[in-house]
């Protein structure tokens, strides 16, 4: 069971409500037991997954819009990070942490 960092951003247009309710919801079903939800945007929650299969659930299981919306998945127990939807500046994101979620799945 690994700590989690998620942070996402849910595009100001139409739709933006309930998009934004919905991966709430989202974040908070995957979450194996509490979430810590105090800040805008941002949660901490407690999961067996990887990064990259929770932001896959994250992402299937609510109304995320991946070409306008983003989401960042970090596992702060191995430092990997998983992402879906616009990621402006990629490499500066992955400057910060020892390799993408689906780096470890691509090297089998």
């Amino acid at each position: 069971m690994a700590t989690h960092i998620i942070s996402f951003r849910i595009e100001n247009n139409s739709g933006y409500a309930e998009r934004w309710a919905s991966t709430v919801a989202a974040i908070r079903r995957e979450a194996d037991g509490s979430a810590w939800d105090e800040t805008t945007s941002f949660f901490l929650i407690r999961s067996a997954k990887t990064a990259d299969a929770l932001a896959t659930s994250i992402y299937v299981g609510s109304k995320f819009n991946s070409t306008c919306d983003t989401l960042l998945v970090v596992n702060a127990a191995n430092a990997t990070y998983a992402t879906r939807g616009v990621i402006k500046y990629p490499a500066t994101l992955a400057s910060f942490f020892q390799r993408n979620a689906l780096d470890g799945l691509l090297a089998g």
